[in-house]
């Protein structure tokens, strides 16, 4: 009996958590219906024990379903739920500092005068046109690989309806300098939207040309990989 007893302490892992979320229904309706077999008087008790049995299995599948969706978070490993705690602490009191669309609007409205060519709004519309609605983004996590901090995913993103979409992009030329490669990686996995995945120590500048069909001249478009280092 004691080579089966669950040690609190040595359950450090969320999936251990679910393991013993389940080893415990097992155990509990495993018990109820025993004791149902063993009683006969008075006769009220045995179906009683086996509807409670049954219940017990609904109300764990809504734990599980519940640890996977509303506490989804909080069940990630130590180091990634630090990270996002970590994270959320930027975001603490953030405040939107720019005023409602419906301000926007009047205040645009009251004016009524075309922007100037240097006007910041004329050359955030002219990049959209410019870049066709194309834009690198990114993702990262704690890096897994030895002597990195970071492990990151890129990715051609689409603002709106574009070539991307139409399936005109090519391929896509990245280049993030030559501690990472000894030359250019080209990526032509459309289905994946050419993304591509790399570990960094540190945070870097990414260059990629967009080859579009039918276009001679291909996009220019960069990011910022950046990334808050692990300061342990």
């Amino acid at each position: 009996m004691n080579n089966q007893k669950i040690e609190a302490h040595l359950i450090t892992k969320p999936i251990q958590l679910m393991a013993v979320w389940f080893i415990a229904l097992v155990v509990l309706d495993s018990a109820f219906l025993s004791t149902a077999c063993l009683i006969s008087e008075p006769t009220w008790i045995r179906p009683t024990i086996v509807i409670f049995a049954i219940l017990f299995v609904p109300i764990f599948i809504v734990g599980i379903f519940l640890m996977q969706t509303v506490f989804r978070k909080e069940l990630q490993d130590d180091k990634y739920y630090s990270e996002y705690l970590k994270r959320n602490e930027v975001f603490r009191n953030f405040r939107p500092e720019n005023p409602p669309l419906s301000v926007i609007a009047k205040s645009l409205a009251i004016r009524q005068e075309s922007f100037c060519e240097n006007d910041l709004e004329s050359l955030r519309v002219a990049k959209y046109q410019e870049q066709q609605g194309l834009f690198l983004v990114h993702t990262w996590r704690p890096s897994i690989t030895p002597r990195q901090v970071a492990d990151i995913i890129i990715w051609l993103h689409q603002h709106g309806n574009g070539p991307l979409l139409k399936g005109e992009v090519e391929k896509v030329e990245y280049e993030f300098g030559r501690k990472f490669f000894s030359e250019p990686q080209v990526k032509r996995n459309s289905k994946e939207f050419f993304r591509i995945e790399v570990s960094a120590y540190g945070p870097m500048l990414c260059l990629a040309r967009v080859f579009l069909k039918g276009q001679k001249e291909p996009l220019i478009l960069e990011r910022y990989v950046n990334f808050e280092e692990d300061s342990a």
